[in-house]
């Protein structure tokens, strides 16, 4: 590539050695990003294969159980078999039911939640699908759209559970999605970006934000991770499907294909937030210790196992702990995280202004 080129999206998954095979058979631009992102597509495709197998095996483990066994080998295929049984389930609709409400509700949720990885880079060389210089604010503006979502679904289904579990989903998105981003802006505020690549180099440069400033960077990545786990509306946290309770909450009415939509679309968000909480305060593709730094595929590999170490710890919380109460669910946002979140602001706008993370350093 000369010097001058100012780089594509992806850049990296065609070498040089390909410079001429690429202008022999006159490539286009678009067509090497489309290439790249239908690799990295098949990437997170597979994520998504993997990522409930390692979950359900993690959980049997934890609970004195064998998890998937019998479909492939070592139950390897069981999400699979999960997958082909969703897709050719009779899709039905309650008889009362909304049909545009019904539709968009799972049209908006399964889009954006895709959306979400535009701005996320892989790697410090060319592994990025876009650079924006907005994009915390970007992936933020994207997740603003699932309460409206899900009540939409839960109204539209005409049913009282789905209305319910509709509402609470509504509650329980906005009450942890304050927290989660006034957690960040004291991130944001000391490298001055809100690009997640610059955030990411900042910390390969000066260290992980989970462990600088002492005790307030591991105060506010634990305010973020809390919060973007309760996003994901899971164990201890799934208030708006609480069986017991309310069925499924806004979910109780979709079947089939529908359903399996907003199954995807659950692991989706907790890979999304995983590899957010890495960005923020785990160094995003860093190796540990610095190991194989700047090399593409060392820093590709540490990122996804980066991202498994979270999935497990989200196995571990689902397996550990028992649901909590809707008024606790609200006390713990509104009257702990939120107060935390500005306390972790504060400090680290403090920070700044006096240079002490530079003389941490």
């Amino acid at each position: 590539m000369a010097d001058n080129d100012p780089g594509l999206p992806f850049d990296d998954l065609f070498p040089d050695s390909l410079d001429l095979l690429v202008a022999n058979i006159e490539v286009s631009n678009g067509l090497l990003i489309a290439i790249g992102s239908f690799v990295f597509g098949a990437y997170i495709m597979a994520m998504q294969i993997v990522a409930p197998y390692f979950e359900r095996k993690v959980m049997a483990r934890m609970q004195g159980r064998r998890g998937p066994v019998y479909v492939g080998k070592a139950g390897s295929l069981q999400i699979l078999a999960d997958t082909f049984k969703l897709i050719i389930k009779e899709d039905l609709r309650p008889a009362g039911a909304d049909r545009v409400g019904f539709f968009v509700s799972i049209l908006v949720i399964t889009v954006t939640t895709v959306l979400s990885f535009a701005p996320l880079p892989w790697g410090s060389k060319g592994l990025l699908p876009g650079n924006f210089s907005i994009g915390i604010l970007y992936v933020f503006a994207v997740f603003s759209l699932f309460p409206p979502a899900m009540l939409i679904g839960g109204w539209a289904s005409r049913s009282k559970y789905s209305l319910i579990g509709g509402f609470r989903s509504a509650g329980q998105l906005i009450a942890y999605e304050i927290p989660m981003f006034i957690s960040i802006l004291g991130v944001i505020a000391v490298v001055g970006s809100f690009s997640l690549l610059e955030i990411t180099e900042y910390q390969m440069d000066h260290g992980w934000f989970l462990f600088r400033f002492p005790p307030f960077g591991l105060l506010a990545g634990l305010i973020f991770f809390l919060a973007g786990y309760a996003e994901t509306e899971r164990i201890p946290f799934d208030i708006p499907e609480a069986e017991a309770e309310i069925v499924m909450g806004p979910r109780t009415e979709f079947s089939g294909y529908r359903y399996g939509l907003i199954m995807f679309t659950e692991y989706l968000h907790l890979f999304i937030n995983s590899l957010l909480f890495i960005y923020l305060f785990l160094g995003g593709y860093d190796p540990v210790f610095g190991f194989g730094r700047g090399e593409p595929l060392v820093e590709f590999i540490a990122l996804t196992v980066k991202a498994f170490a979270m999935i497990f710890v989200a196995a571990w919380l689902r397996s550990a702990l028992g649901r909590l109460r809707i008024d606790q669910l609200l006390t713990l946002g509104w009257k702990i995280l939120l107060p935390l979140s500005f306390l972790t602001l504060l400090v680290f706008i403090g920070g700044k202004e006096v240079n002490a993370f530079e003389l941490w350093n």
